[in-house]
Protein backbone atom coordinates (compact mmCIF):
# COMPACT_ATOMS: atom_id res chain seq x y z
CA UNK A 1 0.00 0.00 0.00
CA UNK A 2 0.73 3.48 -0.52
CA UNK A 3 2.35 5.76 2.34
CA UNK A 4 3.02 9.33 2.46
CA UNK A 5 5.31 11.42 5.42
CA UNK A 6 4.76 15.21 4.76
CA UNK A 7 7.04 17.07 7.40
CA UNK A 8 7.25 20.62 7.59
CA UNK A 9 10.42 22.37 9.16
CA UNK A 10 12.26 25.96 9.69
CA UNK A 11 15.45 25.94 8.26
CA UNK A 12 17.25 29.34 10.27
CA UNK A 13 18.93 30.41 7.11
CA UNK A 14 18.36 32.50 4.11
CA UNK A 15 16.40 30.35 1.22
CA UNK A 16 19.46 30.92 -1.81
CA UNK A 17 22.03 30.14 0.51
CA UNK A 18 19.98 26.66 1.82
CA UNK A 19 18.87 26.08 -1.85
CA UNK A 20 23.05 25.98 -2.92
CA UNK A 21 23.64 23.34 -0.53
CA UNK A 22 20.44 21.23 -1.27
CA UNK A 23 20.00 21.56 -4.90
CA UNK A 24 23.12 20.20 -6.43
CA UNK A 25 22.34 16.91 -3.90
CA UNK A 26 25.83 16.92 -2.78
CA UNK A 27 27.49 17.31 0.79
CA UNK A 28 24.33 15.59 2.47
CA UNK A 29 27.08 14.16 4.53
CA UNK A 30 28.16 17.56 6.00
CA UNK A 31 23.66 18.04 7.50
CA UNK A 32 22.01 14.64 7.04
CA UNK A 33 22.85 12.90 10.10
CA UNK A 34 22.43 9.37 9.34
CA UNK A 35 25.09 10.33 6.31
CA UNK A 36 28.43 9.64 6.50
CA UNK A 37 29.41 10.03 2.97
CA UNK A 38 28.29 11.16 -0.09
CA UNK A 39 29.10 11.23 -3.66
CA UNK A 40 27.13 12.23 -6.85
CA UNK A 41 27.77 10.86 -10.31
CA UNK A 42 25.07 12.35 -12.88
CA UNK A 43 22.09 11.41 -11.92
CA UNK A 44 23.34 8.93 -8.75
CA UNK A 45 24.08 9.82 -5.66
CA UNK A 46 25.49 7.31 -3.32
CA UNK A 47 25.56 8.35 0.59
CA UNK A 48 26.94 5.59 2.69
CA UNK A 49 25.32 5.33 6.27
CA UNK A 50 27.05 5.25 9.56
CA UNK A 51 25.11 2.30 10.01
CA UNK A 52 22.81 0.66 7.59
CA UNK A 53 25.17 0.81 4.44
CA UNK A 54 24.89 2.58 1.05
CA UNK A 55 21.56 4.47 0.01
CA UNK A 56 21.77 4.48 -3.74
CA UNK A 57 19.81 7.04 -5.26
CA UNK A 58 18.66 8.71 -8.51
CA UNK A 59 17.86 12.18 -8.66
CA UNK A 60 14.77 13.22 -10.68
CA UNK A 61 14.57 16.64 -10.47
CA UNK A 62 17.00 19.82 -9.34
CA UNK A 63 14.51 22.53 -9.95
CA UNK A 64 16.49 26.20 -9.29
CA UNK A 65 13.47 28.01 -10.23
CA UNK A 66 11.10 26.66 -8.02
CA UNK A 67 13.68 25.09 -5.39
CA UNK A 68 12.27 21.56 -5.94
CA UNK A 69 14.80 18.92 -4.91
CA UNK A 70 12.93 15.38 -5.87
CA UNK A 71 15.07 11.92 -5.62
CA UNK A 72 13.77 8.41 -6.27
CA UNK A 73 15.72 6.04 -3.43
CA UNK A 74 17.01 2.45 -5.56
CA UNK A 75 18.85 0.81 -2.91
CA UNK A 76 18.60 1.01 0.91
CA UNK A 77 18.16 -1.53 3.53
CA UNK A 78 17.07 0.31 6.79
CA UNK A 79 13.30 0.54 6.23
CA UNK A 80 10.73 -2.30 4.95
CA UNK A 81 9.37 0.00 2.51
CA UNK A 82 10.01 0.34 -1.31
CA UNK A 83 9.28 2.58 -4.71
CA UNK A 84 11.12 5.44 -2.30
CA UNK A 85 10.29 8.92 -3.39
CA UNK A 86 11.40 11.73 -1.55
CA UNK A 87 10.58 15.54 -2.16
CA UNK A 88 12.43 18.66 -0.82
CA UNK A 89 10.35 21.87 -1.75
CA UNK A 90 12.32 25.26 -0.12
CA UNK A 91 10.37 28.61 0.27
CA UNK A 92 11.00 31.75 1.50
CA UNK A 93 9.84 32.15 5.15
CA UNK A 94 10.28 35.20 8.28
CA UNK A 95 13.67 35.81 6.71
CA UNK A 96 14.40 31.93 6.79
CA UNK A 97 13.66 28.71 4.45
CA UNK A 98 10.62 26.72 5.14
CA UNK A 99 11.65 22.83 4.06
CA UNK A 100 8.76 20.69 3.31
CA UNK A 101 10.22 17.38 2.87
CA UNK A 102 8.13 14.64 2.08
CA UNK A 103 8.41 10.87 1.54
CA UNK A 104 6.03 8.41 -0.67
CA UNK A 105 6.64 4.92 -0.37
CA UNK A 106 5.24 1.37 -0.54
CA UNK A 107 4.59 -0.67 2.18
CA UNK A 108 3.44 -4.55 2.32
CA UNK A 109 0.48 -5.43 4.14
CA UNK A 110 2.92 -7.27 6.00
CA UNK A 111 4.44 -4.62 7.27
CA UNK A 112 1.96 -2.24 7.60
CA UNK A 113 2.26 -2.17 11.82
CA UNK A 114 5.58 -0.74 11.42
CA UNK A 115 4.10 2.58 9.85
CA UNK A 116 3.75 4.76 12.80
CA UNK A 117 7.69 4.40 13.90
CA UNK A 118 8.39 4.88 10.27
CA UNK A 119 6.21 8.29 10.50
CA UNK A 120 8.04 9.29 14.10
CA UNK A 121 11.69 8.06 13.22
CA UNK A 122 11.75 10.14 9.55
CA UNK A 123 9.80 13.71 11.05
CA UNK A 124 12.84 13.37 13.44
CA UNK A 125 14.93 12.99 11.19
CA UNK A 126 14.03 15.63 8.80
CA UNK A 127 13.86 18.13 11.79
CA UNK A 128 17.17 16.97 12.88
CA UNK A 129 18.16 17.51 9.66
CA UNK A 130 16.35 21.30 8.97
CA UNK A 131 18.50 21.96 12.00
CA UNK A 132 21.83 20.64 10.74
CA UNK A 133 21.49 22.24 7.42
CA UNK A 134 21.23 25.66 9.45
CA UNK A 135 24.21 25.03 10.96
CA UNK A 136 26.10 23.86 7.91
CA UNK A 137 24.80 26.88 5.47
CA UNK A 138 25.09 29.41 8.43
CA UNK A 139 28.89 28.38 9.00
CA UNK A 140 29.85 28.69 5.31
CA UNK A 141 29.37 32.09 5.92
Amino acid sequence: MKKTIQTVNQVNAPLDKVWAKVGPGTNMDKWMPIVATCRVEGDKRICGTHEAGDLKETILKSDDKNKVFQYRIDEQSMLPVTNIIGTMTLSEKNGGTQLNWDVEFDISEENAGAFEEIKTNTEGLYQMAATSLAEYVNAQN
